[in-house]
């Protein structure tokens, strides 16, 4: 809970030191969002940080490492309905999954990947990608969970920020709330 707050400016100190009376509203809020297949647009939002590897950083690509900031009540609501997901289809997943499960990593999924498709292209199959609602309607995912996760990963928005410089769009940088132009 001593982490940086999201977009949404929520410090997480708030959540810890209120938790006995908050716990209730956020529960009627996240099953409503379940329920509705609705997740609200702040916790879609993320602001990337860049920190810096070494002290003090003398090159951006190599001494920098791109951090995400997201909205805390919406990463606790994504870890609760990715727990209830695995615990619920962790027996038919297949070896070749990586994300979300302790031991893996993004590294070993593309390796994975390529290695795959590679092989494929040498011989002269076609590697096909299968579409994530499909298959988690096929592996029994209730609708409201479904839809919920469609609506998680529609219209997802991310930014830099560097200290109190705000990235707004490609055009426009936002400093303390206001906005030029450049």
């Amino acid at each position: 809970m001593y982490k940086a707050p999201g977009p949404d400016g929520l410090p997480n100190w708030l959540l810890r030191d209120f938790c006995a009376h908050l716990a209730g509203p956020v529960c009627a809020i996240y099953n409503a969002s379940v329920r509705e297949g609705f997740v609200p647009s702040c916790w879609k939002e993320a602001n990337v940080v860049p920190v810096p590897k070494v002290h003090p950083p003398r090159d951006i690509e190599a001494d920098l490492r791109p951090i995400t900031l997201t909205a805390t009540l919406g990463k606790v609501l994504e870890s609760f309905v990715g727990a209830w997901i695995l615990e619920r289809v962790g027996s038919t997943i297949d070896d070749r999954q990586y994300g979300a499960l302790k031991q893996r990593s993004t590294t070993h999924a593309l390796v994975d990947m390529l290695h795959h498709w590679h092989a494929a292209l040498s011989t002269s199959l076609k590697p096909l990608i299968m579409s994530t609602t499909t298959k988690m309607v096929a592996l029994g995912l209730p609708d409201a969970i479904v839809q919920w996760i469609c609506a998680f990963l529609r219209h997802k928005r991310q930014r830099v920020t560097i200290g109190d410089i705000i990235g707004c769009s490609w055009w426009r940088v936002c400093r303390k709330g206001l906005t030029s132009a450049h």
